[in-house]
């Protein structure tokens, strides 16, 4: 019955060609907002100005650091809100941070003197900016040159501020070490984790391990977002491309999924669009958003 209805609800929003108003929009960047390019698309950056000026909040949500994602708003020239490290952080239009998953001084001490029984280095996202060891190796999506890199040797260093995101890096053996006592762990600490491990494609032999609070994601921020705006989960739309942008669905009341998303999102989504996001899919969603948004 359940699938029925969605079948439905789908076949009348693909029939009528509008969407319901929404006052939050929440974008993916990269392979949404974004196909590969860095710069922002004028026609795309026309629609979110158009719709910003009818009074809908506009944000914008990726894996990427806040300087990153920020710039992007930039070259549309309208205030967003940022959601970045995939959730981690959120910042207003005016890049004050408003809403920040990091860990407990409790469990980060309890990872990092894990950490220094192995040859692994390590970097600590901050509101401040990247705390890191020397040698450290930052995955590519985080290596932001606008971040601000703090050295850091003592313990002390990264126990003093609030860190959301972890990045590990070392030899195999000796990644995959760490892996297995981060694994050891007591239970109630483990369970506060997300572990991703991944080999370097640029240092061949290099593990990267990354670790961040469960409950850091897209989602998480949406909600944290709606009740900045005083806004409820119906007038948020959402669109998305991935399997970190799921989180994000299961928080708006609308959901729009590109073409070329991945399946498991598509199969979520209320609406998926004609086009790609080579093929500016992202000008579909805007011109139907702001046909169902009423001129002030």
């Amino acid at each position: 019955m359940a699938n029925l209805l969605k079948d439905w609800w789908t076949k009348l929003f693909r029939q009528s060609r509008t969407f319901p108003a929404s006052r939050l929009l929440i974008s993916d960047v990269d392979g949404t907002l974004l196909a590969g390019e860095e710069q922002l698309p004028k026609s795309t950056a026309e629609l979110l100005r158009a719709l910003h000026s009818r009074g809908v909040q506009i944000a914008l949500a990726s894996a990427r650091p806040h300087p990153s994602i920020a710039a992007i708003a930039q070259q549309a020239r309208i205030p967003a809100w940022i959601i970045s490290l995939d959730g981690a952080f959120l910042h207003s239009p005016a890049g004050e941070l408003r809403f920040a998953l990091s860990f407990s001084t409790e469990l980060l001490h309890r990872i990092l003197d894990t950490a220094s029984h192995y040859a692994v280095h390590y970097a600590a996202f901050t509101p401040e900016g990247i705390v890191q060891t020397e040698h450290v190796h930052i995955p590519s999506y985080l290596d932001d040159p606008m971040l601000p890199r703090i050295p850091g040797q003592l313990l002390q260093d990264f126990l003093q501020r609030r860190v959301v995101l972890l990045c590990f890096s070392g030899s195999q053996a000796h990644s995959l070490g760490f892996i297995r006592a981060i694994e050891q762990l007591p239970r109630n600490s483990r369970r506060q984790l997300s572990m991703a491990a991944v080999e370097s494609a640029s240092l061949p032999g290099t593990t990267l391990v990354e670790l961040r609070m469960h409950n850091a994601h897209k989602g998480t921020a949406a909600r944290a977002l709606q009740e900045q705006l005083g806004l409820p989960r119906r007038a948020t739309l959402a669109v998305g491309d991935y399997r970190n942008d799921l989180p994000l669905f299961d928080a708006c009341g609308f959901r729009v999924a590109m073409a070329d998303a991945v399946a498991e999102l598509r199969s979520k989504a209320d609406w998926v669009t004609e086009r790609t996001a080579a093929e500016r899919g992202i000008d579909e969603v805007l011109q139907l958003l702001l046909k169902s948004t009423a001129a002030p």
